[in-house]
């Protein structure tokens, strides 16, 4: 390692440290004043989840480059997958030293920056030792200081000016730049044993200071919701303070159809406007169907899906709603079991080659970006 490289390391573990320190003290006394929220992106970024690629662990290194290397050909920038905090920090703090696993991270960051798409990195999933109820899949964080601490952690290796990047010269520099934190908090399969709008809006609000510590211009965005109708008034009326504190919203507006998708971003829109956040960024985080079993929920038909998918896409890239980013769930599933619906969101054949369904995802990418007016999908304004 050379010595630039070992001043970084050295640096990085600084601020790592400074960061946990401060997420974990700074629940026990007066709230700190809220970063200013972020800019959104100069421009609409679209992409695709690729969660599968990784979290299944099944796909060898030349495939996931394949199939990443046929993502960014679409005219992809974006790609959302997650960095699960069980696998980064399996075992508890002994006092105030962590010890991290970051070799799953370190293939996703690697691999996504080698064909050029900027990881928009899912923060989620309590560690064992961390959990509200132990054993529980998906049980929400008993503090949430120890998932900021994660975060900071996170922002602090992968971030910009983070350690993988000065320890990876060979790699593009391409820093996360946004944040989601948490999958789906409103949803009882991901928050479990029950949605709470009070904790997730404390779990957010540390976790984005956190991360502000490490990364000030980062971008910390409410993790995807699939209600947020009722649960961002919920958060907002526990912690008011959030109203000054978001970088971003991400939704998952999933529909029947692409006209069923739009009707559900016109409706969260109106009421976030409602709330006095007219203004906050749209992350549209996931969208897209199954096509496999029939009368699943998210069901479309094989036949139908291509067109839905350029024309969703096509539309939110000429919204008045404010969407920052937009990406389709999901890039490749396995296409195994033809009862399970989860194996058949992807748009990517698994062992390669070109579908209807990728060729439409380029062409839905490419009207798109497009220039063009904005449609008044969201209002008049």
């Amino acid at each position: 390692m050379t010595r630039r490289r070992v001043l970084a390391a050295l640096l990085g573990l600084a601020v790592i440290a400074a960061a946990i320190a401060l997420a974990v003290s700074g629940s026990s006394g007066p709230h700190p004043p809220a970063a200013p929220p972020a800019p959104a992106p100069s421009l609409e970024q679209f992409g695709a989840n690729v969660n599968r690629l990784f979290n299944d662990g099944t796909y060898s290194p030349a495939q996931i480059d394949a199939q990443l290397a046929a993502l960014r050909s679409t005219g992809a920038t974006i790609a959302r997958s997650d960095t699960l905090w069980e696998t980064v920090e399996p075992t508890a703090p002994n006092g105030s030293v962590h010890h991290y696993n970051w070799r799953f991270d370190d293939l996703v960051a690697g691999s996504l920056a080698r064909h050029g798409l900027r990881w928009l990195a899912l923060l989620d999933y309590s560690a064992p030792w961390a959990s509200e109820q132990p054993g529980l899949l998906h049980s929400h964080p008993r503090s949430a200081s120890d998932f900021a601490g994660f975060a900071s952690a996170f922002a602090a290796r992968y971030g910009r000016g983070g350690v993988f990047w000065h320890a990876h010269t060979d790699l593009p520099d391409m820093p996360v730049q946004t944040y989601e934190v948490w999958n789906e908090p409103d949803n009882v399969e991901f928050w479990r044993p029950a949605p709470d709008a009070s904790a997730y809006a404390e779990l957010y609000l540390d976790t984005r200071t956190a991360i502000k510590l490490v990364d000030p211009a980062a971008r910390v965005v409410i993790g995807g919701l699939t209600r947020p109708t009722m649960f961002l008034p919920q958060m907002l009326a526990a912690q008011p303070r959030l109203a000054d504190s978001l970088d971003g919203v991400a939704i998952h507006p999933y529909g029947p159809t692409p006209g069923a998708v739009m009707t559900k971003i016109r409706s969260d829109r109106q009421v976030m406007a409602t709330l006095g956040l007219g203004s906050v960024p749209l992350y549209v985080t996931e969208f897209g169907w199954t096509i496999h079993p029939v009368g699943a929920l998210d069901f479309a038909p094989e036949s139908r899906r291509p067109g839905y998918i350029t024309t969703t896409l096509a539309a939110l890239g000429h919204t008045n709603c404010s969407i920052a980013a937009v990406a389709l769930y999901t890039w490749v599933t396995p296409e195994r079991h033809p009862t399970d619906l989860e194996d058949w969101f992807g748009v990517s054949p698994p062992r390669g080659g070109s579908s209807p369904d990728r060729e439409a995802f380029a062409a839905g990418v490419a009207e798109a970006n497009k220039p063009g007016p904005r449609q008044p999908v969201c209002g008049s304004g």
